[in-house]
């Protein structure tokens, strides 16, 4: 029965549309209807400005931080603090509050679970991620393939499977956000061949641009 509750507590927690809340209150602003229609911290800087960026940024990584302190309270010992970070996650990615419409891409939100989880996986799923960029030459790649790795670097790092079962979930939850992103991309790479106009150097992709957190 806990478990229900901290699943429940911690979704409804990740699905309280920050972003859009923020945004309407600083510029009168419907992230819904503008820029990427995300609302994640990246969309809200570009449609409401910096602050309303960096404020939803911070909310959303509380929103992560906060669900699994709760669960940590209400179920001292357990798993359920796993499952509390998962919930705000997908909460957040696939807001209630929105008709599970609306929603940001979820790494602002993981990396507040993560801060009380398992802080030590930040900084590494950070050089992953920029390390593969520069091995792909896509910031957009190296993010994906970070998070095909998360798994068993939580695996490791963690002790147990659950860790590793909860690193799989967290990373599909998060790539699944990022399916148009990921098409963008396939088209960013067939555009040149079509052309036969090839482009060297550092690639950023426009889905990754157009993306949101």
């Amino acid at each position: 029965m806990v478990y229900a509750v901290v699943v429940g507590m911690a979704y409804l927690l990740g699905s309280i549309p920050s972003g859009y809340l923020v945004a309407r209150t600083l510029a009168g602003k419907n992230l819904l209807r503008s820029g990427t229609g995300n609302l994640g911290g990246l969309n809200a800087a570009r449609v409401a400005g910096l602050p309303a960026g960096l404020i939803t940024a911070a909310l959303d990584i509380g929103k992560g931080a906060l669900a699994v302190h709760l669960a940590r309270v209400l179920a001292p010992g357990s798993w359920a603090p796993l499952l509390a970070g998962l919930a705000a996650v997908v909460g957040h990615n696939w807001m209630l509050f929105l008709g599970t419409k609306g929603g940001g891409k979820g790494l602002a939100t993981s990396t507040g679970a993560m801060l009380l989880l398992l802080p030590a996986v930040i900084p590494i799923a950070a050089a992953l991620m920029a390390l593969l960029a520069l091995a792909f030459r896509s910031v957009y790649m190296g993010v994906v393939a970070a998070l095909l790795i998360l798994p068993p670097v939580l695996y490791l790092l963690g002790g147990h499977l659950a860790w590793g079962l909860f690193g799989a979930a967290l990373s599909a939850a998060i790539i699944a956000k990022h399916a148009g992103n990921i098409q963008d991309y396939l088209d960013d790479i067939r555009r040149p061949r079509q052309d036969q106009s090839p482009r060297r150097g550092f690639r950023w992709p426009t889905g990754f641009a157009r993306g949101d957190r």
